[in-house]
Protein backbone atom coordinates (compact mmCIF):
# COMPACT_ATOMS: atom_id res chain seq x y z
CA UNK A 1 0.00 0.00 0.00
CA UNK A 2 1.43 3.39 -1.00
CA UNK A 3 2.10 6.00 1.62
CA UNK A 4 -0.26 8.43 -0.11
CA UNK A 5 0.14 11.83 -1.66
CA UNK A 6 3.04 14.18 -1.08
CA UNK A 7 2.46 17.70 0.22
CA UNK A 8 2.02 19.24 -3.26
CA UNK A 9 -0.41 16.53 -4.36
CA UNK A 10 -2.34 16.80 -1.11
CA UNK A 11 -2.66 20.53 -1.68
CA UNK A 12 -4.26 19.84 -5.05
CA UNK A 13 -6.46 16.85 -4.24
CA UNK A 14 -6.78 15.99 -0.56
CA UNK A 15 -6.90 19.33 1.21
CA UNK A 16 -9.67 20.29 3.60
CA UNK A 17 -12.73 22.03 2.22
CA UNK A 18 -14.92 24.12 4.48
CA UNK A 19 -17.88 21.84 3.80
CA UNK A 20 -15.91 18.84 5.03
CA UNK A 21 -15.33 20.06 8.60
CA UNK A 22 -18.25 19.69 11.01
CA UNK A 23 -19.00 21.54 14.23
CA UNK A 24 -16.55 19.44 16.26
CA UNK A 25 -13.17 18.12 15.12
CA UNK A 26 -12.15 14.95 16.97
CA UNK A 27 -8.35 14.75 17.23
CA UNK A 28 -6.49 11.49 17.89
CA UNK A 29 -2.73 10.94 18.01
CA UNK A 30 -1.68 7.34 17.43
CA UNK A 31 1.58 5.48 17.69
CA UNK A 32 1.54 2.00 16.18
CA UNK A 33 -1.71 1.01 17.87
CA UNK A 34 -4.24 0.51 15.04
CA UNK A 35 -6.46 -1.84 17.05
CA UNK A 36 -7.03 0.82 19.72
CA UNK A 37 -7.97 3.41 17.08
CA UNK A 38 -10.34 0.98 15.35
CA UNK A 39 -12.12 0.36 18.67
CA UNK A 40 -12.24 4.11 19.39
CA UNK A 41 -13.80 4.90 16.00
CA UNK A 42 -16.30 2.07 16.33
CA UNK A 43 -17.42 3.67 19.59
CA UNK A 44 -17.58 7.11 17.95
CA UNK A 45 -19.72 5.63 15.18
CA UNK A 46 -22.44 5.05 17.76
CA UNK A 47 -22.43 8.66 19.01
CA UNK A 48 -25.61 10.74 19.01
CA UNK A 49 -26.28 12.69 15.84
CA UNK A 50 -25.64 16.08 17.42
CA UNK A 51 -23.19 17.70 17.44
CA UNK A 52 -21.84 16.62 14.07
CA UNK A 53 -18.15 15.75 14.03
CA UNK A 54 -15.26 14.75 11.80
CA UNK A 55 -12.17 12.84 12.90
CA UNK A 56 -8.53 13.83 12.35
CA UNK A 57 -5.85 11.24 13.15
CA UNK A 58 -2.10 11.80 13.28
CA UNK A 59 -0.05 8.59 13.09
CA UNK A 60 3.32 9.24 14.72
CA UNK A 61 4.74 5.76 14.13
CA UNK A 62 6.04 6.11 10.58
CA UNK A 63 5.01 4.97 7.11
CA UNK A 64 4.45 1.30 7.94
CA UNK A 65 2.30 2.19 10.94
CA UNK A 66 0.28 4.60 8.79
CA UNK A 67 -0.33 1.94 6.17
CA UNK A 68 -1.34 -0.62 8.80
CA UNK A 69 -3.70 1.89 10.39
CA UNK A 70 -5.49 2.74 7.14
CA UNK A 71 -5.76 -0.95 6.28
CA UNK A 72 -7.23 -1.72 9.71
CA UNK A 73 -9.75 1.11 9.46
CA UNK A 74 -11.09 0.06 6.05
CA UNK A 75 -10.62 -3.70 6.47
CA UNK A 76 -13.20 -6.29 7.40
CA UNK A 77 -15.01 -5.19 10.53
CA UNK A 78 -13.32 -1.79 10.40
CA UNK A 79 -15.30 1.42 11.01
CA UNK A 80 -14.41 3.19 7.75
CA UNK A 81 -14.81 3.26 4.00
CA UNK A 82 -12.49 5.02 1.61
CA UNK A 83 -13.62 8.53 0.70
CA UNK A 84 -13.44 10.35 -2.58
CA UNK A 85 -10.44 12.57 -3.32
CA UNK A 86 -11.86 16.06 -3.25
CA UNK A 87 -11.42 19.34 -1.44
CA UNK A 88 -9.61 22.67 -1.55
CA UNK A 89 -5.92 22.77 -0.69
CA UNK A 90 -4.46 24.58 2.32
CA UNK A 91 -0.83 24.81 1.27
CA UNK A 92 2.04 24.72 3.76
CA UNK A 93 -0.22 24.02 6.73
CA UNK A 94 0.05 20.31 6.00
CA UNK A 95 3.83 20.27 5.61
CA UNK A 96 4.25 18.16 8.77
CA UNK A 97 2.49 15.25 7.06
CA UNK A 98 3.94 13.02 4.36
CA UNK A 99 0.60 11.50 3.49
CA UNK A 100 -3.10 12.04 4.13
CA UNK A 101 -6.10 9.91 3.22
CA UNK A 102 -9.75 10.80 3.64
CA UNK A 103 -12.01 8.01 4.84
CA UNK A 104 -15.67 8.03 5.89
CA UNK A 105 -17.29 6.29 8.85
CA UNK A 106 -19.49 3.45 7.67
CA UNK A 107 -22.24 4.18 10.18
CA UNK A 108 -22.54 7.94 9.61
CA UNK A 109 -21.42 10.72 7.30
CA UNK A 110 -18.41 11.79 9.39
CA UNK A 111 -15.12 12.12 7.54
CA UNK A 112 -11.99 10.53 8.96
CA UNK A 113 -8.75 12.17 7.89
CA UNK A 114 -5.72 9.95 8.54
CA UNK A 115 -2.29 11.59 8.30
CA UNK A 116 1.24 10.22 8.47
CA UNK A 117 3.51 12.50 10.48
CA UNK A 118 6.84 13.34 8.91
CA UNK A 119 8.49 12.35 12.20
CA UNK A 120 7.40 11.36 15.70
CA UNK A 121 5.91 14.70 16.69
CA UNK A 122 4.88 13.68 20.20
CA UNK A 123 1.44 14.21 21.68
CA UNK A 124 1.27 18.00 21.45
CA UNK A 125 2.98 18.02 18.06
CA UNK A 126 0.44 15.58 16.66
CA UNK A 127 -2.42 17.75 17.92
CA UNK A 128 -0.87 20.96 16.62
CA UNK A 129 -0.10 19.41 13.24
CA UNK A 130 -3.87 19.21 12.66
CA UNK A 131 -4.81 22.41 14.48
CA UNK A 132 -2.71 24.53 12.14
CA UNK A 133 -4.57 23.56 8.94
CA UNK A 134 -7.87 23.53 10.80
CA UNK A 135 -7.29 27.14 11.86
CA UNK A 136 -7.96 28.17 8.25
CA UNK A 137 -11.38 26.46 8.27
CA UNK A 138 -14.14 28.57 9.89
CA UNK A 139 -16.87 25.94 10.33
CA UNK A 140 -15.76 24.06 13.46
CA UNK A 141 -16.44 25.42 16.94
CA UNK A 142 -14.50 23.02 19.16
CA UNK A 143 -12.08 20.12 19.15
CA UNK A 144 -12.34 16.93 21.15
CA UNK A 145 -8.99 15.34 21.92
CA UNK A 146 -9.28 11.62 22.60
CA UNK A 147 -6.57 9.16 23.52
CA UNK A 148 -6.49 6.37 20.93
CA UNK A 149 -7.17 3.77 23.63
CA UNK A 150 -10.49 5.29 24.72
CA UNK A 151 -14.05 4.24 24.01
CA UNK A 152 -16.59 7.04 24.57
CA UNK A 153 -20.25 6.25 25.20
CA UNK A 154 -22.94 7.39 22.79
CA UNK A 155 -23.72 10.64 24.61
CA UNK A 156 -20.18 11.51 25.68
CA UNK A 157 -19.62 14.20 23.04
CA UNK A 158 -23.13 15.64 23.37
CA UNK A 159 -22.62 16.08 27.12
CA UNK A 160 -19.30 17.86 26.61
CA UNK A 161 -20.80 20.15 23.98
CA UNK A 162 -23.77 20.97 26.20
CA UNK A 163 -21.61 21.88 29.21
CA UNK A 164 -19.33 24.08 27.11
CA UNK A 165 -22.26 25.93 25.56
CA UNK A 166 -24.46 26.28 28.64
CA UNK A 167 -21.66 27.26 31.00
CA UNK A 168 -19.47 29.23 28.57
CA UNK A 169 -16.59 26.91 29.41
CA UNK A 170 -13.26 27.09 27.58
CA UNK A 171 -12.37 23.44 28.19
CA UNK A 172 -14.50 20.56 29.46
CA UNK A 173 -13.50 17.16 30.84
CA UNK A 174 -15.33 13.84 30.99
CA UNK A 175 -15.88 11.12 33.55
CA UNK A 176 -13.01 8.75 32.80
CA UNK A 177 -13.33 5.09 33.73
CA UNK A 178 -10.60 2.45 33.78
CA UNK A 179 -11.44 -0.41 31.42
CA UNK A 180 -10.36 -2.87 34.14
CA UNK A 181 -12.71 -1.34 36.74
CA UNK A 182 -15.63 0.40 35.07
CA UNK A 183 -17.57 0.70 38.35
CA UNK A 184 -15.14 3.23 39.78
CA UNK A 185 -14.04 6.63 38.52
CA UNK A 186 -10.52 7.27 37.32
CA UNK A 187 -11.05 11.01 36.72
CA UNK A 188 -13.93 13.36 37.34
CA UNK A 189 -13.19 15.96 34.72
CA UNK A 190 -9.46 15.96 35.13
CA UNK A 191 -6.59 16.94 37.36
CA UNK A 192 -5.90 19.19 40.30
CA UNK A 193 -2.43 20.46 41.14
CA UNK A 194 -1.40 20.04 44.78
CA UNK A 195 0.85 23.03 45.35
CA UNK A 196 2.24 21.89 48.70
CA UNK A 197 3.03 18.42 47.32
CA UNK A 198 4.21 19.63 43.88
CA UNK A 199 2.25 16.98 42.02
CA UNK A 200 -1.00 16.48 40.16
CA UNK A 201 -3.83 14.30 41.44
CA UNK A 202 -6.84 12.81 39.69
CA UNK A 203 -10.10 14.35 40.88
CA UNK A 204 -12.59 11.76 42.07
CA UNK A 205 -10.19 8.84 41.88
CA UNK A 206 -11.89 5.72 43.25
CA UNK A 207 -15.38 7.22 43.49
CA UNK A 208 -18.24 4.90 42.64
CA UNK A 209 -19.55 5.82 39.21
CA UNK A 210 -23.14 6.21 40.44
CA UNK A 211 -22.24 8.20 43.56
CA UNK A 212 -23.61 11.73 43.81
CA UNK A 213 -21.25 14.42 42.61
CA UNK A 214 -21.04 18.18 43.09
CA UNK A 215 -20.21 19.49 39.62
CA UNK A 216 -19.40 22.99 40.86
CA UNK A 217 -16.91 21.60 43.40
CA UNK A 218 -15.22 19.51 40.73
CA UNK A 219 -14.92 22.47 38.40
CA UNK A 220 -13.55 24.62 41.20
CA UNK A 221 -10.86 22.01 41.89
CA UNK A 222 -9.91 21.43 38.26
CA UNK A 223 -6.65 22.78 36.92
CA UNK A 224 -6.94 20.85 33.66
CA UNK A 225 -9.19 18.32 31.95
CA UNK A 226 -7.71 14.87 31.56
CA UNK A 227 -5.84 14.57 28.27
CA UNK A 228 -7.66 11.29 27.65
CA UNK A 229 -10.81 13.30 26.85
CA UNK A 230 -10.33 17.01 26.43
CA UNK A 231 -13.02 19.20 24.83
CA UNK A 232 -11.58 22.59 23.86
CA UNK A 233 -13.52 25.45 22.31
CA UNK A 234 -12.21 27.35 19.33
CA UNK A 235 -12.38 30.69 21.14
CA UNK A 236 -10.20 29.23 23.89
CA UNK A 237 -7.51 28.12 21.43
CA UNK A 238 -7.58 31.53 19.75
CA UNK A 239 -6.90 33.17 23.13
CA UNK A 240 -4.25 30.89 24.66
CA UNK A 241 -2.59 29.44 21.55
CA UNK A 242 -1.61 25.88 20.71
CA UNK A 243 -0.21 23.16 22.95
CA UNK A 244 3.42 23.53 24.00
CA UNK A 245 5.39 20.96 21.99
CA UNK A 246 8.50 21.33 24.15
CA UNK A 247 7.06 18.73 26.54
CA UNK A 248 6.83 16.10 23.75
CA UNK A 249 4.95 13.66 26.01
CA UNK A 250 3.46 14.15 29.52
CA UNK A 251 2.34 17.43 31.13
CA UNK A 252 1.50 19.24 27.89
CA UNK A 253 -2.22 18.75 28.59
CA UNK A 254 -1.82 19.94 32.19
CA UNK A 255 0.09 22.98 30.97
CA UNK A 256 -2.60 23.78 28.38
CA UNK A 257 -5.40 23.38 30.88
CA UNK A 258 -3.76 25.62 33.45
CA UNK A 259 -3.25 28.27 30.79
CA UNK A 260 -7.01 28.14 30.11
CA UNK A 261 -8.17 27.97 33.72
CA UNK A 262 -8.99 31.67 33.98
CA UNK A 263 -11.33 31.28 30.99
CA UNK A 264 -13.38 28.58 32.70
CA UNK A 265 -12.96 24.80 33.01
CA UNK A 266 -16.00 22.55 32.97
CA UNK A 267 -16.98 19.01 33.92
CA UNK A 268 -19.61 17.02 32.03
CA UNK A 269 -20.49 14.18 34.42
CA UNK A 270 -22.62 12.42 31.79
CA UNK A 271 -19.74 12.30 29.32
CA UNK A 272 -18.50 8.79 30.05
CA UNK A 273 -15.23 7.65 28.46
CA UNK A 274 -13.65 4.26 29.12
CA UNK A 275 -9.86 4.37 28.99
CA UNK A 276 -7.55 1.38 28.69
CA UNK A 277 -4.66 3.51 29.98
CA UNK A 278 -1.09 3.04 28.97
CA UNK A 279 -1.38 0.92 25.82
CA UNK A 280 1.06 3.31 24.14
CA UNK A 281 3.19 4.49 27.08
CA UNK A 282 2.86 1.43 29.31
CA UNK A 283 1.80 3.64 32.22
CA UNK A 284 -0.94 1.22 33.33
CA UNK A 285 1.48 -1.58 34.11
CA UNK A 286 3.44 -2.40 37.27
CA UNK A 287 6.45 -0.36 38.35
CA UNK A 288 9.03 -2.61 36.75
CA UNK A 289 7.10 -2.79 33.46
CA UNK A 290 6.64 0.96 32.93
CA UNK A 291 8.90 1.99 30.03
CA UNK A 292 12.03 3.83 31.15
CA UNK A 293 11.31 6.59 28.63
CA UNK A 294 7.91 7.28 30.22
CA UNK A 295 9.44 7.58 33.68
CA UNK A 296 12.21 9.82 32.36
CA UNK A 297 9.81 12.19 30.58
CA UNK A 298 7.34 12.35 33.45
CA UNK A 299 10.02 13.59 35.84
CA UNK A 300 11.81 15.78 33.31
CA UNK A 301 8.63 17.49 32.18
CA UNK A 302 7.23 17.96 35.65
CA UNK A 303 10.26 20.08 36.47
CA UNK A 304 9.57 22.18 33.37
CA UNK A 305 5.90 22.51 34.31
CA UNK A 306 6.71 23.56 37.89
CA UNK A 307 9.29 26.10 36.76
CA UNK A 308 6.74 27.70 34.45
CA UNK A 309 3.72 27.78 36.74
CA UNK A 310 4.87 27.29 40.36
CA UNK A 311 8.60 28.15 40.47
CA UNK A 312 8.58 28.59 44.25
CA UNK A 313 7.78 24.87 44.65
CA UNK A 314 10.75 23.57 42.62
CA UNK A 315 12.61 22.29 45.73
CA UNK A 316 9.47 20.36 46.69
CA UNK A 317 9.31 18.83 43.20
CA UNK A 318 12.95 17.74 43.43
CA UNK A 319 12.18 15.97 46.69
CA UNK A 320 9.10 14.28 45.20
CA UNK A 321 11.12 12.92 42.27
CA UNK A 322 13.78 11.58 44.64
CA UNK A 323 11.06 9.84 46.67
CA UNK A 324 9.65 8.30 43.48
CA UNK A 325 13.10 7.05 42.59
CA UNK A 326 13.44 5.47 46.02
CA UNK A 327 10.02 3.82 45.66
CA UNK A 328 10.98 2.36 42.28
CA UNK A 329 14.13 0.95 43.87
CA UNK A 330 12.21 -0.62 46.74
CA UNK A 331 9.73 -2.11 44.27
CA UNK A 332 12.48 -3.87 42.35
CA UNK A 333 12.65 -1.47 39.40
CA UNK A 334 16.21 -0.07 39.49
CA UNK A 335 16.13 1.04 35.83
CA UNK A 336 13.11 3.21 36.49
CA UNK A 337 14.67 4.52 39.70
CA UNK A 338 17.64 5.67 37.66
CA UNK A 339 15.36 7.09 34.94
CA UNK A 340 13.48 9.20 37.50
CA UNK A 341 16.73 10.74 38.74
CA UNK A 342 18.08 11.24 35.22
CA UNK A 343 14.80 12.86 34.16
CA UNK A 344 14.95 15.14 37.18
CA UNK A 345 18.50 16.20 36.32
CA UNK A 346 17.58 16.74 32.66
CA UNK A 347 14.66 18.93 33.72
CA UNK A 348 16.87 21.00 35.98
CA UNK A 349 19.30 21.44 33.09
CA UNK A 350 16.48 22.73 30.91
CA UNK A 351 16.22 19.84 28.46
CA UNK A 352 13.03 19.91 26.38
CA UNK A 353 11.53 18.41 23.24
CA UNK A 354 12.03 14.89 21.96
CA UNK A 355 14.83 13.04 23.78
CA UNK A 356 16.29 11.54 20.60
CA UNK A 357 19.12 9.56 22.20
CA UNK A 358 16.81 7.89 24.71
CA UNK A 359 14.21 7.10 22.07
CA UNK A 360 16.89 5.50 19.95
CA UNK A 361 17.85 3.33 22.91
Amino acid sequence: MAIGLNATEMDASYGLAESLVSEVAVLIVGYRNPHDIVECLLALSRATTSPAFDVFICENGGEDAYCHLVSALVGEGGPCLRGEARGTGIGDNISRFTGVERLVLRARSSNVWVACASDNLGYAGGINAWLRPLSAIPTWRAIWILNPDTQPTESALAALHKRAESGRKAMVGSTILDSLDADHVRFRGGLSWQKLAARDVAIGLGDLLNASCNTAAVEDAMDSPSGASMYVTRWCIERIGLMDESYFLFYEDMDWGLRARHLGLGYAADSIVVHKRGTTTGSAKGSSAIPVLSVYLQHRNCVRFVRRHFPWSLPLRVAVSVLYALRFLLQGAPSNSRAAIEGLVAGLRGEMGRPKERMAQ
